[in-house]
C-alpha cells in the first residue's frame, strides 16, 4: 500500500479510513490544519468540544491521515500527516492507500524512538 517500508505494521485498513473520512467532524478538523496544532487550539478553530477533538484526532492518526508532531510546547500538535488518500478497486475488492512524502527510514526510527521514550514510565 504504501511506499514507506517500515508503515507494513501500522497500514491503515479500509474501513477505519472511511470512518474518518466520512466523519463531518473529522473533515472539518482535516480542513483547518494548514499548519502544526494542538488540540486546544483545534477546538477553538473547528468550534467543536474539545473531547471531541481529542476523540477524532486519535481516529484520524490510526488512521494514517494525522500526524503528531514533537513541540516545544507542552501540548502535542498534530498535522496533515498525507498527501493523497487513493481508492481502487483490485480483484479481491477495494484497497485504500495513504500516501505520504518519503521519509528515511533513519527519521521515522527517531520519531518512533521519541514515541518509544515519551510513554517510558518515569523512575524517581
Amino acid at each position: 500500500m504504501s511506499t514507506n517500508p517500515l508503515s507494513d505494521a501500522v497500514e491503515p485498513d479500509l474501513q477505519t479510513v472511511f470512518d474518518v473520512l466520512t466523519n463531518k467532524q473529522c473533515r472539518t478538523v482535516l480542513r483547518s490544519l494548514d499548519s502544526p496544532m494542538s488540540a486546544r487550539e483545534i477546538a477553538a478553530t473547528c468550534r467543536l468540544p474539545r473531547s471531541t477533538v481529542y476523540r477524532k484526532l486519535e481516529q484520524m492518526v490510526d488512521a494514517g491521515l494525522l500526524d503528531k508532531v514533537d513541540s516545544t510546547r507542552d501540548a502535542t500538535q498534530y498535522c496533515l500527516g498525507f498527501d493523497e488518500v487513493v481508492v481502487s478497486y483490485e480483484s479481491k475488492g477495494l484497497d485504500v492507500s495513504v500516501n505520504t512524502e518519503p521519509r528515511s527510514a533513519s527519521d521515522q526510527l527517531s520519531e518512533l524512538w521519541t514515541d518509544v521514550r515519551t510513554d517510558e514510565p518515569t523512575v524517581e
